[in-house]
């Protein structure tokens, strides 16, 4: 009896996305090698491969040297087949990237914006930077964007650092663009990005801590993007480390983010009679002794962060990034230190620490991977979100 034609299109589709991941994560590889790790049979994979080869997704790349017999043509995933857009929104400013389905940034954008900006005005902006970047296949935008993140929803549920409240944007956004829009919240998008690219992608297990405008966490959990219940996994600026501290922009006193982020470089800058978080590492490279205490400071309490969350969920690294990186230097002595010794001894004896691999484009790749991992996904999983 023959299968109906909805299951053989989905048996179809399975075999096509097995081939696609295959050739994405291990090509190239000859047609014998995919038939054997696939299972399909020759005829199959043959036809399949012929399809995407005519679709453009996939590309015969040269022979592969034998002693024996005659070398076998071997067969490449084409990540230029189609782009995704990801999105940035910060305090004062937009960034944007066309990314390639291998990760690789094609164009790049830009835009500032006065800080507590109107939502309206910020969707405008987004619409004409996609508009801007936009190519010949564009599979989606990806919007990453501080705090709270309803991503099945697309709302900013609570942005302290924009000021918003929830702030439905994927869906005015796909109205407009005619695209598939997913909104993420910024250190996830990054976490994403180091997983599938960078620093994460030889671990199973490991938290992305984020340092910059604010402090954050991505916890990738067998392999997977940890989200919450909610959403909301990964507030790690807004564990409390002093009751009796400064209070924090979310309202609640003594958060990791006031002692361990660019408020806190701020405000230490200016009690020293600094202008700003540049002059005040200035000084520090200059081996100002105030100065350098401010960074230290910084590293010890940014690692009392680190290590409650070592203690907690037992990962394999620690991957450090964040627009703060560029003044590592300064505080990571301190930082490691806290975490190894200051941890539980079996859970810090095995711990790497390291540092993110992708810079702040991490942030857009991210964006653009979460709209790449739902292209890549097989029929039968489930949505990525």
């Amino acid at each position: 009896m023959q299968a109906p034609k909805g299951d053989q299109r989905l048996i179809r589709d399975y075999n096509r996305g097995l081939v696609v991941n295959l050739l994405r994560t291990d090509g190239p590889l000859s047609r014998a090698d995919l038939a054997r790790r696939t299972g399909l049979a020759p005829s199959a994979l043959t036809q399949r491969i012929r399809d995407l080869i005519d679709e453009g997704l996939v590309t015969e790349s040269g022979k592969r040297e034998s002693s024996t017999g005659r070398p076998p043509t071997l067969v490449s995933f084409n990540p230029d087949y189609a782009s995704a857009i990801g999105v940035k929104i910060e305090r004062t400013r937009l960034r944007a990237a066309r990314v390639n389905l291998a990760g690789a940034v094609c164009a790049r954008y830009e835009t500032d914006f006065d800080p507590s900006p109107e939502p309206s005005e910020i969707i405008s902006m987004v619409e004409e930077t996609v508009e801007y970047l936009s190519d010949a296949r564009i599979l989606g935008v990806g919007i990453s964007i501080s705090g709270f993140v309803d991503t099945i929803n697309g709302i900013d549920i609570y942005s302290p650092i924009l000021g918003w409240q929830n702030v439905m944007l994927a869906e005015p956004l796909a109205d407009r663009l005619n695209l598939t829009i997913h909104l993420e919240n910024d250190v996830n998008a990054l976490t994403l990005a180091e997983h599938w690219y960078g620093a994460g992608a030889e671990f199973r297990n490991f938290v992305c801590l984020t340092v910059g405008e604010g402090v954050g966490a991505g916890v990738v959990v067998d392999g997977t993007l940890y989200r919450g219940a909610f959403g909301g996994a990964g507030e790690a600026g807004h564990m409390m480390i002093d009751p009796s501290g400064p209070r924090c922009r979310c309202g609640e006193r003594g958060c990791l983010e006031v002692f361990a982020s660019d408020q806190f470089l701020k405000r230490e800058a200016l009690r020293l009679g600094f202008a700003d978080i540049d002059q005040l590492e200035q000084a520090a490279r200059k081996q100002n002794a105030h100065a350098m205490d401010v960074f230290e400071q910084m590293g010890h309490y940014l690692g009392i962060g680190a290590r409650n969350l070592v203690n907690v969920l037992n990962p394999q690294a620690i991957v450090l990034g964040g627009e703060r990186m560029e003044s590592s230097d300064l505080f990571w002595p301190a930082f490691e230190t806290e975490v190894r010794e200051h941890s539980f001894a079996e859970a810090a004896k095995d711990l790497e620490i390291v540092p993110a691999l992708l810079g702040e484009d991490g942030f857009l790749i991210g964006a653009a991977t979460i709209i790449a991992a739902e292209f890549f996904q097989l029929p039968t999983e489930r949505t990525f979100r």
